[in-house]
Parts: C-alpha cells; structure tokens; sequence
C-alpha cells in the first residue's frame, strides 16, 4: 500500500512540474517592451518556440509557436512586431513563420476587448508581407505563383509567374480584401499582363480584372513599386 502511495505523489509530482520543465529549456530570445507588457519570444537557437507575455514580471499570457528554421534571427527580433493591425486601439502582435522567396508569412494575434485576451487571426495569420498602412487604415499583403508547363513536340516549356498586391480593409471586426494589383509574365508569349480587380462583398469574390498587357521594354518602364512595397524596407 505504501509502495502505491508513494507510486501516486511521484507520478502527481511529475504532472505538476511537467509545465515549470517545459518553460526551462526555452531560453529568451528577444523582449519588448510597450506600456505595461512586456513581449517575450522564447525558443532554442535561433528558432522561437513559445510568446509569453508578462506584466510586473508576473506571466498573464503565453502560447506555443511553430516557426520554421528557415526564418531565422533577422536583425535580432526575429520579425516579431507589436502593432495595431485591425486599428482599434489596441496593441496586436504577429511573428513570422515561414519564408520562401521574397515571401514572408506571419502569425497574428489580436486583442479581444469583450473577452480581455487575445486571439490567433484565422483570417491574417499564413498571409505574406503583412504591412499596416496607419494613414489608409488597411493592411496590404503579397503573393508569389509560379507555374511550369511541359514542352511538347510542338511547343518549348513555359512559365507562368504572378506577383500580387491586396489591399485589406476592416469591416465588422474583419478583413475584407477592396483591391488587388498583379503582374503576370508569361514566357511563352514573352509579354507581361498587368491587371487591377476589386472585390464583390456580395459575390465574396474578385470581380473581373482590368487588364493591360505589356512588352518587356514597357514593363521596365513602368513603375511597379507600390506592388512591391515591402523592397523598401530598412
């Protein structure tokens, strides 16, 4: 009966600390503090793997991340960024997650008022390049496609390549695409087609697009800036 006993508080003990243990082997990556949080990336190397929030050195938040290698230290803060993204007055925060290219894809959450804690964004989180335009109130987000079609007999290879542009705004507490901007090369035909489309809240879709096509002298000309505004970045 001892033996048993004694069995129970072990396995009891185990359970209790299993938690304190987890937190152990993450070492603090990168801190931040704004007004009275203090944002805490904790992880191993250079791979984050949990956020925790303090105040008066007291935990009041923390949830587990999935971040690939690939992401990295960048300058130091390992992307994380506190911000107002949905532009109600409350401090959010995102962190990437994955890269590949010129594209960098984030987790997002955002602060719920009605509930007092936060939130991980369905609609935000795996999007790219996520950038707030405090001027405009909206988002804007990009997207890379690459397709590769197979030569034939009588046809070499081609490529497909679109890079895009989406312009969010908030409705009733949601992001809902207005605008996109995109720049499609087609090599088989060696023409670039540029072309805007806004978005059908009814259709909850794009609309047709405008399109223009271009030749590569007039592509160069043109200033495409805007849709790759994240290049801009210090």
């Amino acid at each position: 009966m001892k033996k048993r006993l004694l069995a129970f508080f072990l396995c009891l003990l185990v359970l209790l600390s299993a938690p304190g243990c987890a937190a152990e082997r993450y070492s603090l990556l990168y801190r931040l503090t704004v007004g009275p949080i203090t944002y805490c990336v904790r992880g191993n190397g250079t791979r984050p793997r949990q956020i925790v929030l303090k105040a008066d050195d007291e935990v009041i938040w923390t949830t587990s991340v999935k971040v690939s290698s690939k992401v990295g230290a960048g300058d130091g803060t390992y992307g994380f960024e506190v911000l107002d993204l949905n532009f109600d007055g409350y401090q959010d925060f995102m962190i990437p997650n994955n890269v590949s290219g010129e594209c960098t894809f984030y987790l997002c959450w955002l602060w719920d008022p009605e509930s007092g804690d936060y939130r991980q964004s369905k609609e935000l989180s795996g999007l790219a390049n996520i950038r707030v335009n405090n001027d405009m109130k909206a988002l804007f987000t990009f997207a890379h496609s690459y397709e590769e079609e197979k030569a034939y007999p009588d046809a070499p290879a081609a490529t497909i390549s679109t890079d895009s542009t989406t312009k969010f705004i908030w409705k009733d507490g949601k992001p809902i695409p207005e605008i996109r901007a995109s720049i499609t090369y087609y090599s088989e035909f060696e023409r670039y087609c540029y072309a805007v489309a806004y978005y059908d809240e009814d259709l909850e879709k794009f609309g047709d697009s405008d399109d223009r096509w271009l030749t590569p002298a007039e592509y160069a000309e043109r200033d495409m800036s805007f849709l790759y505004y994240f290049r801009n970045d210090s």
